[in-house]
């Protein structure tokens, strides 16, 4: 019996037609996917979860590129194959691929500036991270109110004297986040030959200005009575935190025998040798008055609960919780890294903080990525993180003398 070719020709038209609308469909849902995150790199986050968003697709932009790129190509087949919203593929995927390489690009650019080399192979391997869970150990450094702090002690993996210690302070907006929220960079930090100490502090009852930067002072006190437990040389510490931690950590750095701010356990306040804050709030009246981006967060909200009033109302409390206030001839060296698309807390903190440690003619460095968001170092082989590895490691083997043996 012969086949029937009318009924044979429309099946192979409907199969056509299926193909290229499941062609053209998969090409604008590529296409419009990475156009909308590749639009979180430049325009700020609407709400909390997009600016979470927009923190993943600026460290891994390259990815939304790609993804572009296939929208892009499918949409040119489906072009071809005489299907007109192709078209629309195409131009979204290429948007999408040329904001998505706005990262790269300014990446490229600060690199240079400091004479570092980027590796796209490290970059590609942020994707598969299956590095083993760091060894530490977990200690209760004070019981302060009843409550227990802690710290994880991540030893040195280099061979030698005493080693200079790192103490590393979380983020949270004073009243989140927790000890070892990026335990990669505590790792790599020990990596290097330094004592990594991160650390708890009291997150409640707010406000809790004092009792954090108390806490902080605590934990140092207690790191140099026990320094010989651990290996490290008392004289060699430095401060590291971000974000809110940033902030605990320049105001600890910079008030050593400041009474209002002494350490919570009545211990001694030395000073320590460095600072380093990333995208830390520096001067919290500028803070409070020039929010970054309300819709992400509500900036003056976590001041006046931090601190217990506003600006007018509790003005002696901004003034000595606010790092800037405290910068003299004898504040320590301090390194400053902001991302320039910073939609919690802006650059500007930096900004001002760095031209004050200019007047005094403190040691500094300042390093900014523009396109970087708050928590840029969040992926650990993405650009930013590679660009402010080799920024950290020379600041703090410049100043902690890392050479010297006891």
């Amino acid at each position: 019996m012969m086949p029937d070719n009318k009924s044979y020709n429309r099946d192979m038209a409907t199969r056509s037609f299926m193909l290229r609308l499941t062609l053209v469909g998969v090409a604008l849902l590529c296409s419009a996917l990475a156009f909308l995150l590749a639009v979180l790199i430049i325009v700020p986050a609407p709400a909390y979860r997009l600016w979470q968003v927009a923190v993943v697709v600026s460290e891994w932009s390259l990815w939304v590129g790609l993804l572009g790129g296939l929208g892009a190509v499918l949409g040119l087949v489906a072009v071809k194959q005489g299907t007109r919203w192709g078209r629309l593929a195409i131009a979204q995927g290429l948007l999408a691929v040329a904001i998505a390489s706005v990262p790269s690009l300014q990446a490229q650019q600060i690199a240079r500036a400091n004479n570092i080399n980027l590796s796209l192979s490290e970059y590609l391997v942020g994707l598969d991270d299956s590095a083993a869970s760091p060894a530490f150990e977990t200690v209760t450094y004070a019981t302060v109110a009843g409550q227990p702090l802690k710290l994880d002690v991540f030893r040195s993996r280099t061979e030698g004297g005493a080693r200079p210690a790192i103490v590393v302070i979380h983020g949270g907006s004073w009243h989140g986040g927790d000890k070892t929220d990026f335990p990669q960079w505590d790792v790599w930090l020990a990596d290097h030959g330094f004592v990594v100490f991160d650390i708890q502090y009291r997150l409640a009852p707010q406000p809790n200005w004092q009792s954090a930067t108390g806490d902080v002072k605590c934990a140092l006190d207690w790191i140099r009575r026990h320094a010989a437990e651990y290996g490290v040389d008392p004289q060699r510490i430095a401060l590291l935190g971000r974000s809110a931690g940033g902030h605990l950590a320049l105001l600890a750095a910079y008030t050593p025998g400041n009474a209002a701010l002494a350490s919570s356990c009545g211990g001694p306040d030395e000073p320590v040798q460095a600072v380093v804050s990333l995208y830390g709030p520096a001067d919290l009246v500028w803070g409070y008055n020039n929010p970054a981006n309300p819709s992400v967060i509500d900036g003056p909200g976590t001041l006046r609960r931090f601190l217990g009033g506003t600006p007018e109302s509790a003005a002696d409390r901004y003034r000595l919780a606010s790092p800037i206030t405290h910068v003299s001839h004898a504040t320590p060296p301090t390194l400053l890294l902001h991302g320039g698309s910073d939609q919690l807390v802006g650059q500007q903190h930096s900004e001002l903080l760095a031209e004050r440690l200019d007047a005094e003619q403190v040691p500094h460095q300042t390093v900014f990525i523009p396109y970087g968001q708050h928590g840029f170092d969040y992926n650990f082989h993405g650009w930013s993180a590679q660009i402010i590895k080799p920024v950290i490691l020379n600041f703090l083997q410049s100043h902690l003398a890392f050479d010297r043996q006891r």
